[in-house]
């Protein structure tokens, strides 16, 4: 059994080398530029087209109740369409199974909104970022709350992380596919 607050902990230092991996990959984008931008955003979307898919699949709003108003699919597709990009198909076809995995991936997806509000910073104005907007700390520590009241068993932290760094493993495929020296 997990203690109380230990859980996010827990999730954050197993995915660590997972996490480190795809910021590596993405930190090789010129945000400040038409063509990194563009890159960048259709890396994004190639996994993140495939994790929500999967989290509706599953049910995620079951787990963490205003999932629906966490998705950001539709801001990153309008982003792209706004850049005069073709959003691309999901990369892979993503399976979570059980609340646990539901959780590790939503926690990958969170962190990635809260680093896009960073990222923002670094975009020229006058470039889409609806995408990269709406980074809530309220929002990610009610997260953290679910994660540790939730994932207590070790079986359930063990899916968790399974779940998280698969989802890692696709952004940072997706990175390496379509992010290219510019």
């Amino acid at each position: 059994m997990i203690g109380t607050g230990a859980a996010r902990l827990t999730l954050r230092s197993a995915t660590a080398e997972h996490h480190d991996r795809v910021d590596k990959v993405f930190s090789a984008a010129a945000l400040d530029r038409r063509e990194g931008y563009g890159q960048f955003l259709t890396a994004q979307a190639g996994a993140l087209f495939a994790t929500e898919r999967a989290l509706d699949n599953g049910r995620a709003e079951t787990v963490v109740p205003d999932w629906p108003s966490r998705r950001r699919a539709e801001l990153l597709r309008g982003d792209l369409i706004a850049f005069g990009l073709s959003p691309p198909p999901p990369l892979d076809r993503l399976e979570l199974n059980g609340d646990a995995a539901l959780l590790g991936a939503i926690y990958v997806l969170e962190g990635s909104r809260l680093g896009g509000a960073l990222l923002k910073r670094s975009v020229p104005a006058h470039f889409p970022t609806a995408f990269l907007s709406g980074g809530n700390s309220l929002s990610w520590r009610r997260l953290l709350s679910i994660i540790d009241e939730r994932l207590k068993a070790a079986d359930d932290m063990n899916s968790a992380i399974t779940a998280a760094s698969e989802v890692f493993a696709l952004f940072e495929r997706s990175g390496r596919m379509f992010l290219r020296a510019n």
